[in-house]
């Protein structure tokens, strides 16, 4: 079902996130806008659209995307993000916007706005830029590492039912692959033809668990009723009349992009970090990372499976990522202490997951209640 999804290199725009957000299911952002006026489309059947997601080609698109999430989260120390606005602390809450070019082919931009800070990710035939202006530091990957069908960070999008990453949680079309996993005798699909988005007609794909055991009451997908593909996705709490999740394009346009909106240079006196693609490491290096930090499993199915690890080993002293670590480590403290035949940790309980950290370094995430949590640990 996510096939489609997988193969959309304009999804690469994605910045890389922390470790924390990836845990917590949650650098997701969301999206919110005055809503267009309605408008009536010919009725189609949940079939029909979800083939028609599954034909969309991928198109030459620019837009910009809103975003906010209301997830009752605790309210996180000030300057913890560092400025920089795609930082998953700073994404766990509040409003967001970003500017998006895609050539319809290879070649994408987003440059992610905040209050005092940009960070731009390019794509282009020279690989994978990350320019940061809150620290004026550059990443770069070469092309190998930036090949359609990959995140910013790498990752493919895995096919199966299990907990969406940050990633996918971060554009209509992330949300919507994750959604459609769950298509299965557990999820009520309805539809309705009178939606407008960005100024544009819009079907919209309602997904409705059929389970009491996740916090999810539904995921509501507007999918364009030309182009086929995601412009928003909202997702409600069990009993919620408004969305905690809403993610999708305040305003978007089919015309493709100047190609010089794809290049770019580092600025003068950024700091360059170049990195080799994965295959260049060899596969001794391989070996030792996959022995290092065990991958992480799903508990359960559906919308109640939960997934369950190991946090990764700390980094070396004098390191910015020990410094991250430091900050995520006091941030945790801020989280209700709970403990159980599992062990002890710290809980984060918001409107649509459930997040635990135990003490010695284990988690545990998804959009059920904590008592399935402390049930996939123990």
């Amino acid at each position: 079902m996510n096939a489609p999804y997988s193969r959309r290199p304009w999804l690469r725009w994605v910045a890389p996130g922390a470790a924390l957000a990836t845990i917590l299911a949650g650098s997701q952002v969301a999206a919110h806008w005055p809503a267009d006026a309605a408008t009536n489309l010919p009725p189609r059947t949940a079939a029909q659209l979800l083939t028609g997601l599954q034909r969309a080609k991928p198109v030459a698109l620019s837009g910009t995307v809103a975003a906010e999430m209301s997830l009752g989260l605790p309210q996180l120390p000030e300057g913890m993000a560092g400025g920089d606005p795609t930082d998953p602390i700073s994404l766990l809450s509040g409003t967001h916007q970003a500017k998006v070019w895609y050539d319809g082919a290879r070649s994408s931009r987003i440059a992610v706005i905040g209050d005092s800070a940009e960070t731009d990710v390019i794509t282009n035939d020279k690989g994978l830029w990350v320019w940061k202006s809150a620290d004026k530091s550059v990443l770069h990957l070469d092309a190998p590492a930036a090949k359609p069908g990959r995140m910013a960070h790498g990752s493919r999008m895995r096919p199966g039912r299990s907990a969406p990453d940050a990633a996918q949680l971060r554009t209509p079309e992330g949300v919507a692959a994750w959604a459609l996993k769950m298509l299965d005798p557990t999820t009520k699909v309805t539809t309705t033809s009178n939606d407008r988005v960005a100024g544009r007609a819009a079907y919209e794909l309602v997904l409705t668990p059929r389970t009491n055991t996740t916090k999810i009451g539904s995921i509501r997908l507007a999918i364009d009723a030309k182009r086929h593909i995601p412009l928003r996705a909202e997702v409600f709490a069990r009993g919620a009349d408004k969305p905690a999740i809403n993610v999708g394009f305040s305003s978007i346009s089919f015309t493709k992009p100047p190609a010089s909106r794809f290049d770019f240079s580092p600025p003068p006196g950024s700091k360059v970090t170049n990195k080799l693609p994965k295959a260049a490491h060899g596969a001794r290096h391989t070996q030792r990372s996959r022995a290092s930090v065990a991958a992480p499993k799903v508990v359960g199915t559906a919308w109640s499976s939960v997934l369950v690890g190991k946090m990764p080993a700390k980094s070396p002293a004098n390191t910015p990522a020990n410094s991250r670590n430091s900050q995520l480590q006091s941030a945790l403290k801020l989280l209700p202490k709970v403990s159980g035949s599992w062990g002890s940790g710290h809980l984060l309980n918001t409107a649509l997951f459930s997040a635990l950290i135990t003490d010695d370094g284990r988690f545990a995430v998804g959009a059920v209640q904590p008592t399935t949590l402390y049930a996939a640990l123990g």
